[in-house]
């Protein structure tokens, strides 16, 4: 009588767990990969940064956050122009990062973007 107790209490205890964590996992930001993020990284970089509408994210990879994760941090190469097309004295664009998040009341989903040059390594005497 006594196993069956302690196997039903660790069973309701394992279930409360189980139920904390989907309910805490379905109110996180989206993650790094979701189409909704990308399109608003990508909608920065066109607005902000002066790329080509035909930019996109390529290697995308999740630097910081994980399954009950308040944010994402991310890291993505940036891909889809042609270098020749740029605005004259623009940096070659190497990397992205940006940060998935909530806004504080829940409800909006933001993204903060930095864009970091490609760096070339020139031969110096």
């Amino acid at each position: 009588m006594l196993k069956r107790i302690v196997f039903a209490c660790l069973a309701i205890l394992l279930s409360a767990v189980v139920a904390t964590l989907w309910w805490f996992h379905t109110r996180l930001p989206p993650n790094c990969t979701d189409p909704g993020t990308i399109a608003l990284v990508r909608q920065s970089l066109i607005a902000n940064d002066d790329l080509p509408a035909t930019v996109t994210l390529e290697d995308i990879r999740t630097v910081a956050g994980g399954f009950v994760a308040l944010r994402f941090v991310c890291q993505a190469e940036v891909g889809g122009f042609d270098p020749h097309h740029l605005p004259p004295g623009m940096p070659l664009p190497g990397f992205v990062h940006y940060t998935s998040r909530l806004t504080p009341d829940r409800t909006q989903h933001e993204v903060s973007v930095q864009l970091e040059p490609l760096l070339k390594w020139v031969k110096v005497q």
